[in-house]
């Protein structure tokens, strides 16, 4: 489309009608929108954005590391691999939340757990070789 020189007062009305080539799932919904409901293509944004919002992925954070907890008789191995599985699908992770996060998320009655409270560790790599040992 952009390859292609258009006129800036056919612009609007080409991005709207080459809007529908673009999908695939959602071709349905584009079909059956009322007659004259889009004005401009931002209104078109905005209605697709409003249909379709609920099917967005939304990023992880560090913070939803929290929600990883050991599991009741869980080995401390499955508990810290479930953990890094997390961890690595999250971009700019922080560290010292996450150290914080895989400690909350540890059986509290653990020995590891003890130690990490006694002496807490600064790195990731640290705290899975305490986890290791």
């Amino acid at each position: 489309m952009f390859t292609v020189p258009i006129t800036r007062d056919l612009k609007e009305a080409c991005m709207c009608k080459c809007f529908g080539s673009t999908l695939s799932g959602a071709l349905q919904w584009f079909l059956n929108l009322p007659h004259g409901s889009i004005k401009t293509f931002a209104d078109l944004v905005d209605a697709f954005n409003i249909q379709f919002a609920s099917s967005r992925v939304f990023e992880k954070t560090t913070n939803d590391l929290y929600k990883i907890v050991q599991r009741n008789r869980e080995p401390l191995r499955d508990y810290l691999m479930r953990f890094n599985r997390e961890k690595v699908t999250i971009t700019n992770c922080d560290i010292p939340i996450a150290i914080e996060a895989f400690i909350r998320g540890l059986e509290q009655e653990s020995p590891l757990y003890e130690e990490m409270m006694k002496y807490p560790c600064r790195m990731m790599d640290d705290v899975q070789a305490k986890a290791m040992a």
